[in-house]
């Protein structure tokens, strides 16, 4: 006979069943807490911490290289004489070390809001670069071309005299240029000579500086460049790191639609935790006066070492103005005119952006951009994988576990009658100078930090989910003991009481 034993070995399996599926689902909410209390102290900044004064210098802690590649023109004779394509040879790497610097840092009153000035600071790499500072290539006239597109629109006297000096003083098209001099600065003489000229001729001084670089601040200290006034969410998760104020305004001024001219993403150096492809990460470059929209890889998980991030490019259709409608905000005409068809895929006018310096930004060797570009200049060779932008995100963090920013800058050609031996030139003439690649791989031991934390997040979920599968194991268990012991009595009563008929019938008939 089954006695009442197996429903009391029911019961107590059932009990304890619910009690692990309790405690179970009350460790979800813990657990989740104790992950987000962890992200918080890692992430959000907070004065006097450990994380938070490696954020102020975080390129000490985690090094930054940018890479400097020229366009050596070999045919500079014959572009002015002719009017031919230019060709030209791309040099050898120069690589600097970047140090990221934020300096005047301060929270608002509720502390959603960090304020600061972001400076960079660039020292030469002799042992990681293939090439010198002192280096010799030939590039186009930037001081001079510079003078000469801001004279475009006087009037002619001023023009042609100007045109006069500048023969007079043996200026071309091109120069031969250091590269120390190209990125940093130097003092121009015969720039110099000219703004004076311009000055006591005429009583205009297009220009405040005789001393030219690309990468030329004036004011700041050689090598050194001044990224602008930040401000970034700091409130919580959702939202940290991304930046509301730039330079003090929370948009640009600069593009021709709201949409295009808003401030959307963060700086590139850490986007916001729980990172998910399914929404758009956006990135804010100052370089490029604008905020791009990200595009993911594909769906699968990458790799960095051992660490799984989302791998996310800058795609070819940013820089589209007839694909991507969006766009169209950001469509600017030639610096030679003042309004007119915007230029052509792949080359974004930042002229109004950058002082009114004649430079066009495009990826490097003019990747993804209109073909009229590429043909115009023999020796260039785009190419995907090497110049395009990328980013591997961490998810859980948000961190970047490794980056490669890429960006060129052009020189803007065009027939200018203040500046001799333009004439052969056609307009809308797109010549490369330099094209730059900055990179950054996070240390091993921060690495192995994030892959730390996911492992203890996988621990949490495999303590809370084996106390509610086991929980509901049991309740599984118990279930089947009682259904078994009922059928198991069933079945013995139906058998009992056949028994019980087959007595009473008669042994003849």
């Amino acid at each position: 006979m089954v006695g009442r034993w197996p429903y009391l070995v029911a019961g107590v399996l059932a009990a304890l069943g619910v009690v692990l599926i309790v405690v179970g689902g009350c460790l979800v909410p813990y657990f989740d807490d104790v992950i987000v209390q962890r992200l918080k102290s890692h992430v959000l900044p907070s004065n006097g911490t450990d994380s938070y004064e490696e954020w102020k210098n975080w390129s000490r802690f985690d090094p930054v290289y940018r890479r400097f590649r020229f366009f050596d023109v070999l045919n500079p004779k014959e572009v002015v004489e002719s009017g031919r394509n230019v060709t030209v040879n791309e040099t050898r790497s120069y690589v600097y070390r970047v140090n990221f610097e934020r300096r005047n840092l301060k929270f608002n009153s509720g502390n959603s809001r960090l304020s600061f000035d972001l400076y960079k600071t660039f020292s030469f790499e002799r042992n990681l670069s293939s090439g010198a500072e002192d280096d010799y290539l030939t590039a186009v006239n930037l001081p001079i071309l510079n003078l000469a597109t801001r004279l475009r629109f006087e009037n002619r006297t001023v023009q042609s005299e100007t045109a006069q000096e500048v023969n007079r003083l043996g200026e071309g098209l091109f120069a031969r240029v250091r590269v120390s001099d190209l990125l940093w600065g130097y003092n121009n003489t015969n720039l110099e000579t000219l703004l004076i000229y311009l000055d006591g001729r005429f009583g205009i001084r297009p220009l405040n500086d005789s001393t030219y670089g690309l990468f030329y601040q004036k004011g700041q200290p050689k090598k050194t460049t001044y990224e602008g006034s930040y401000e970034v969410d700091t409130e919580d998760l959702s939202s940290v790191w991304k930046v509301t104020e730039w330079n003090g305004r929370r948009s640009l001024g600069v593009w021709n639609s709201n949409a295009s001219d808003r401030i959307n993403g963060t700086d590139g150096s850490a986007w916001s935790p729980s990172v998910d492809k399914s929404t758009p990460e956006w990135l804010f470059d100052s370089d490029w006066c604008r905020s791009f929209r990200l595009t993911a890889f594909d769906p699968e998980e990458r790799k960095v070492g051992d660490l799984g991030t989302y791998g996310y490019y800058l795609s070819n259709a940013s820089l589209s103005y007839s694909a991507a409608e969006g766009n169209r905000g950001f469509c600017q005409p030639t610096p030679k005119q003042n309004n007119g068809s915007c230029l052509n895929d792949g080359v974004l006018n930042v002229t109004n952006c950058k002082d009114n310096v004649p430079l066009l930004l495009s990826q490097p060797h003019f990747l993804g951009a209109d073909v009229k570009y590429i043909a115009s200049v023999s020796g260039l060779h785009p190419n995907q994988t090497k110049h395009q932008t990328t980013f591997d995100i961490e998810p859980m963090s948000g961190e970047v576990v490794k980056a490669s920013r890429k960006m060129q800058l052009n020189a803007y050609l065009m027939n200018l009658t203040s500046f001799p031996n333009t004439t052969q030139l056609a307009d809308d003439t797109v010549v490369p100078v330099v094209w730059t690649d900055e990179v950054y791989s996070m240390t091993e031991t921060e690495r192995q930090y994030l892959a730390n934390e996911h492992d203890i997040r996988r621990k949490y979920d495999v303590v809370k989910y084996t106390l509610i599968g086991v929980g509901a194991l049991l309740l599984v268990i118990a279930v089947v003991i009682v259904v078994v012991v009922f059928l198991l009595r069933r079945c013995k009563a139906a058998k009992e009481g056949q028994d019980e008929v087959d007595e009473r019938q008669p042994l003849l008939h």
